[in-house]
């Protein structure tokens, strides 16, 4: 079989990977013990706290995602060359090779939304932030527990008894408002599903507008980036999931077309804005901003950016300063199955200034493996990295291109999958959620012999085009 014929095979097969896992996930819940029988009851059932049974819950995901990625791998190994004698040909090859990988997206998707249950409550809060803001009740102040509704009610049920208050900017909480509006009349069910369409629609959205931007990269090199960030399995499933990070990613992937046809300014803009929807948002946009001042050398970039983190801060920060003083009177830190939880939060910020002061070293000399490492420090830094998170930790591995800082920043997107354990099994030892804290981040140690050389590479200009 040719390389695009294997390509093709090896992309078509992961949305059935995830419809296998669906149906091996409704063949465990037949013989569900009678302890769950009340979650299963919820609009969404979540896994949660179900002990033995939730680890097997967890086992059907793991496998799922570790064929999947199998299936990716190959999809890259195999994305077809720029061998072709024909260019209109070839062009035409690679444009359906990426229409198919937006395709498996899809399909991927709706597998996924297959599933009996999930991993995450997080659906539950953002119903229960639209029915609140539409009743005219601040969404970001924990609601009395004479205040009773159709969402919060589901919410504080499934969060057990209270759930936090919002922490997301206002341009999400209008959005919840908005679904729920239009869809709470038919029940907290139709809520939860249109919130987790609509995430399915932005990622698959940024899927094409990500495409868009590649424009003028060679066809191979376009193809391979397009699978790995539309195919990523973990990914997937947390957009499944419905988490409202897909949206930031669709807003970083229309930042990335404005600023490849050429106004940067706007495109810093726009990602600084994001941060009206999820704090995230300013992540990303702080990674544009290095981008610009670093290696492109464009301060009108930077600009852009701190002129959108300003707007997106003036409006966004005024609601949340009630959780923030709640937090700050009442509220502990306490790190889980994270490089935090292993090491404890002074050790581990170690490892992240390090890779924090390697990365910036190398985007300064023009070097875009420095992305990879501001990913690796982000990874090491968060005191809870869940799964969701590679929905923004992604796209800087992307941007290292074919490096090995890339890889293992990679290869944490994949493993962090693990994060759902503990919570899935609720009983597990403090020992047994720090092995799954090691395991998540285990592609950290493989970068520790890159260092040096990244720390005494020659300055190379390989910034992307």
């Amino acid at each position: 079989m040719s390389a695009p014929g294997r390509f093709s095979v090896a992309v078509a097969a992961i949305p059935p990977v995830f419809g296998a896992g669906a149906v091996g996930a409704w063949a465990l819940l037949r013989n569900a013990p009678r302890t769950i029988a009340v979650d299963r009851l919820q609009p969404l059932t979540v896994v949660t706290a179900w002990g033995s049974f939730g680890e097997r819950c967890f086992a059907v995901l793991a496998l799922t995602v570790g064929v999947a990625t199998v299936a990716l791998l190959a999809a890259l190994r195999f994305a077809p060359g720029d061998t072709a004698t024909d260019d209109t040909a070839h062009d035409t090859a690679n444009r359906r090779a990426r229409r198919l990988v937006l395709l498996a997206a899809a399909g991927t998707l709706l597998c996924a939304a297959a599933w009996p249950f999930v991993f995450s409550s997080d659906t539950y809060a953002y119903a229960a932030y639209g029915e609140m803001a539409a009743r005219g009740i601040d969404p970001y102040v924990r609601v009395a527990a004479s205040i009773r509704g159709a969402a919060i009610d589901a919410a504080r049920w499934q969060w057990g008894g209270t759930y936090p208050a919002c922490v997301y900017g206002p341009a999400f909480v209008a959005f919840t408002r908005a679904i729920w509006s239009l869809t709470g009349a038919f029940g907290v069910r139709m809520v939860l599903a249109a919130l987790r369409a609509s995430a399915a629609l932005a990622f698959l959205g940024s899927i094409a507008i990500f495409d868009a931007a590649l424009e003028g990269v060679a066809p191979r090199r376009r193809l391979r980036l397009v699978c790995a960030y539309g195919l990523h399995p973990v990914a997937l499933w947390s957009v499944a999931e419905g988490h409202n990070d897909a949206f930031v990613l669709l807003g970083a992937a229309a930042a990335a077309l404005v600023a490849r046809r050429g106004s940067v300014f706007a495109a810093g803009a726009l990602l600084g804005l994001s941060g009206a929807w999820k704090a995230t948002g300013a992540v990303l946009a702080a990674g544009f901003a290095l981008d610009a001042a670093l290696v492109r050398r464009m301060p009108r970039a930077a600009l852009g950016v701190v002129g959108g983190i300003a707007v997106a801060a003036a409006v966004s920060v005024p609601p949340l300063v009630p959780i923030l003083v709640s937090l700050g009177a009442r509220g502990t830190y306490a790190p889980a199955a994270s490089l935090q939880s292993l090491l404890g939060p002074l050790l581990a910020t170690l490892p992240a200034l390090v890779a924090a002061g390697a990365g910036t070293m190398a985007l300064a000399r023009r070097n875009r493996t420095g992305y990879a490492w501001l990913g690796l420090a982000l990874a090491a830094a968060m005191p809870n990295l869940y799964p969701w998170y590679v929905l923004w930790l992604v796209p800087w591995a992307l941007a290292a291109g074919a490096t090995p800082a890339s890889y293992v920043l990679y290869g944490v997107t994949i493993f962090v999958v693990v994060r759902y354990l503990p919570d899935a099994a609720g009983d597990m030892t403090y020992a047994g959620a720090r092995a799954a804290a090691l395991v998540a981040l285990l592609a950290l140690v493989l970068a520790i012999p890159s260092v040096r050389a990244v720390l005494m590479k020659s300055k190379k200009a390989v910034a992307p085009s």
